[in-house]
């Protein structure tokens, strides 16, 4: 059989159009190889190519066997928690407002006794998922191929909504983009692809694009230092992550060092203009007692309310007694507080599970993203698995009287459409990236310093380029 022919075969096995092409110049570059090495012992080179093809076998059975081992594969354990997750937060949102252990009830007060806020909710949980489901299915990769572009059309278009007003200010601010900032983050795993090999620029780029994420989310949104943590924080260590691997071509040394000259500037830039409310919540963290009923006011109390707190129980007759239920009702307007309105509506205990049930989730993430083999999945998804876990951490620290800033949700829990949104769109995300794992395969980067970086199917290579004098 012709190489051609025996190509042709094989690659009709395969259903998945994007593995067909990759996979067909995979073998046919593996055969052109073998015949080389036929070629070198001799072997008149028309006799090492059908030789070589023929030492591949059957070309329908390989055919099949890649087919079987490249083409979507749904990861259905990480499928099943979410949706347990989802089921799990609205059971809690109905419990503490609505339910029994909300006595229908302290918490449900604040809420006006309705439950339309409990049955928007679960729309919003239905739409995310559903939304979850397109984005699972849809090929994650052209964030690694358009990504400039479409970041510029993110911030810009996010700018233009603040600037021009077209959503209602709340005390200056639009809080409801403040999470829709957190679609960034893939869409940085891919810039950060696509500067691979660049040096020194590269990094100044991946620099440049945090700066402008700064600008927009806590300028343009008022997010403040809920974006800095929650989105900021996790491109910057996508940034340390990528001189770490070497994606651009430096030394871990010389990486690293540039890096930090870098940070440090933007740092600097970050402190001398923080606003004087922010230095005196960052203080009112630190001591809360020291600015009495101002500024720290919310954690002093925030900080009695665990003190009071049952460990197998609901503890609102303590808190009626201390007075307590007044703050604890304002915080259940906003449901931002669902870890600690747990703790107090059955006990701490409880709470102190679903914290364990989320940090198994992320830990669960975390370890299925690293497995990829794929850059671009690999770096996406660890900057969407960092956003969600940066969340919740600041989140819980916050619920429990030892974070800073209160403003933002946790996924799952909090109450809002554009929240659980985005959420779902960044577990959307992380699906693709875990069903795609065996269909992508990347382009050699010809770095500035003469190495060249290939990640196929089947093997990795480093090849550095020859000295000028050899």
């Amino acid at each position: 059989m012709e190489m051609d022919e025996f190509l042709e075969v094989l690659s009709g096995q395969i259903r998945s159009e994007k593995a067909r092409g990759m996979v067909r110049k995979e073998m046919e570059d593996h055969i052109r190889d073998q015949a080389e090495a036929y070629e070198e012992s001799g072997m008149p080179r028309e006799s090492a190519l059908k030789e070589a093809v023929h030492q591949m076998g059957d070309p329908v059975a390989a055919g099949v066997e890649l087919d079987r081992i490249h083409r979507p594969r749904m990861d259905w354990s990480i499928f099943t928690w979410i949706v347990l997750f989802s089921i799990l937060g609205l059971a809690l949102q109905y419990i503490c407002f609505y339910g029994q252990a909300g006595l229908g009830g302290p918490l449900g007060r604040a809420q006006g006794g309705s439950m339309e806020n409990f049955v928007r909710q679960c729309s919003y949980t239905v739409i995310g998922l559903g939304v979850m489901a397109a984005v699972c299915l849809a090929d994650y990769s052209v964030i690694g191929r358009y990504p400039r572009i479409l970041g510029a059309v993110f911030l810009g278009s996010i700018w233009i909504i603040c600037e021009l007003g077209f959503l209602i200010q709340v005390n200056g601010a639009y809080p409801y983009l403040r999470c829709v900032t957190y679609l960034f983050v893939p869409l940085y795993g891919g810039i950060l692809y696509k500067t691979r090999g660049k040096g020194y620029q590269g990094i100044a780029e991946g620099l440049v694009w945090i700066g402008l994420l700064y600008l927009v989310g806590a300028g343009s949104i008022g997010g403040g230092m809920g974006v800095v943590i929650n989105a900021v924080l996790p491109c910057l260590l996508m940034l340390f992550m990528a001189v770490r691997k070497r994606w651009f071509a430096l030394s871990r040394g010389s990486g690293l060092a540039a890096l930090l000259v870098m940070m440090g500037a933007w740092g600097l830039f970050f402190v001398k203009n923080l606003r004087s409310y922010q230095v005196m919540r960052i203080q009112a963290w630190l001591r809360p007692e020291a600015f009495g009923e101002t500024a720290g006011y919310h954690m002093t109390h925030l900080r009695d309310i665990v003190s009071s707190l049952s460990l197998n129980r609901s503890c609102y007759g303590i808190l009626e007694q201390r007075g307590l239920m007044d703050f604890l009702e304002s915080l259940g307007v906003n449901s931002e507080f669902m870890i600690l309105q747990t703790a107090v509506s059955l006990g701490l205990m409880k709470a102190v599970f679903l914290c364990v049930l989320f940090a198994v989730f992320f830990f669960q993430l975390f370890l299925r993203t690293a497995r990829q083999k794929n850059q671009l999945g690999q770096m996406t998804g660890l900057g969407c698995t960092m956003v969600l876990a940066a969340e919740t951490l600041r989140n819980i620290m916050g619920n429990f009287g030892i974070g800073i800033g209160f403003t933002g949700g946790v996924p799952f829990l909090s109450y809002g459409k554009w929240h659980t949104l985005a959420v779902y769109v960044l577990l959307g995300i992380l699906l693709s990236i875990y069903r795609h794992e065996n269909l992508m395969w990347e382009e050699p980067v010809e770095r500035k310093e003469g190495v060249l970086f290939q990640v196929g199917s089947y093997v990795i290579k480093i090849e550095k380029r020859l000295k000028s004098s050899v």
